[in-house]
């Protein structure tokens, strides 16, 4: 069973590391040699004007975004109470401020994925747990201009989330049209929480076959005359319970180790931009 953070700088250490590992899974799919310029700006046939290019661009723009309006208000802001300014957020000035060659080259939008991740890192950096619940204002276009409280916390797992439903979008280009099978991790578009509830069904299956090989050998063992009846259920009933909380231990165990998972293959960026707070290593803490 997943257990929760016990402070708010665990809890920013752990969403921190999630967000930087969905991100992580971009750059293991543009790393790999099958996915070049052409594959990456492939326009969909099912999903009409959409390209793999146009998706990954789309996920950098907000979190980007995002980490933008963090170091500006960082800038203006006292570093010992960080009350001095109003820390606002607009998604909405992607339209004019996106990066329209992400879109069209394979290797910069790798570029942008691993720098993004470093600056995140950099801009957590020496938090602590405050910039987790620090207050913000997000802002939005519905079309009249309208805002909303949040903090950075609740929207840095907006934008992993948001990242995982674009990749899944990706992922059907990728995988159902340009069949590109091998190139794909299984886990690329896929939410953590969808993860780790894989991970119980699986543990939840072998305690399932376990119990249900044990019944199985009871039954096969039932005397077969009266007289050796006693003798033989309260040995079997014995044998039964200490068997079965072994083996459903031991069932449970094989899969303990599954509840702390890794979104994708870990890719170290080059250069600065393996800069992190955890060794360099962008895992999911769960």
């Amino acid at each position: 069973m997943v257990s929760s953070a016990c402070t708010v700088a665990e809890a920013e250490d752990n969403l921190l590391s999630c967000t930087a590992q969905i991100m992580n899974q971009a750059v293991t799919i543009l790393s790999s040699p099958s996915i070049t310029d052409k594959e990456y700006t492939f326009e969909s046939k099912i999903i009409s004007g959409s390209t793999p290019g146009k998706h990954f661009r789309h996920v950098l723009d907000h979190l980007r975004i995002l980490v933008d309006a963090i170091e500006n208000w960082q800038s203006r802001t006292c570093s010992s109470t960080w009350s001095c300014s109003e820390l606002r957020v607009d998604y909405d000035s992607r339209i004019v401020s996106k990066l329209a060659h992400i879109e069209t080259s394979a290797l910069a939008s790798l570029q942008q994925f691993e720098r993004t991740t470093q600056r995140l890192y950099q801009t957590f950096s020496g938090s602590n747990g405050r910039l987790y619940t620090q207050r913000l204002k997000l802002c939005a276009t519905t079309p009249f201009a309208v805002e909303m409280d949040s903090t950075v916390g609740r929207e840095l797992w907006f934008c992993g989330l948001h990242a995982i439903h674009h990749y899944a979008l990706a992922r059907v280009i990728l995988v159902k049209e340009l069949g590109l099978e091998e190139g794909i991790d299984d886990q690329f578009g896929v939410a953590p929480s969808t993860l780790i509830h894989r991970e119980w069904r699986k543990e939840g299956n072998r305690a399932d076959v376990a119990h249900q090989a044990l019944s199985q050998g009871e039954q096969g063992e039932l005397p077969s005359s009266s007289s050796s009846s006693s003798t033989s259920t309260s040995t079997s009933t014995s044998t039964s319970s200490e068997g079965g909380s072994s083996s459903e231990r031991r069932a449970r165990q094989e899969g303990s180790s599954s509840n702390r998972i890794l979104l994708g293959q870990h890719h170290q960026p080059s250069g600065h931009a393996a800069t992190s707070r955890n060794n360099h290593q962008y895992k999911l803490k769960l």
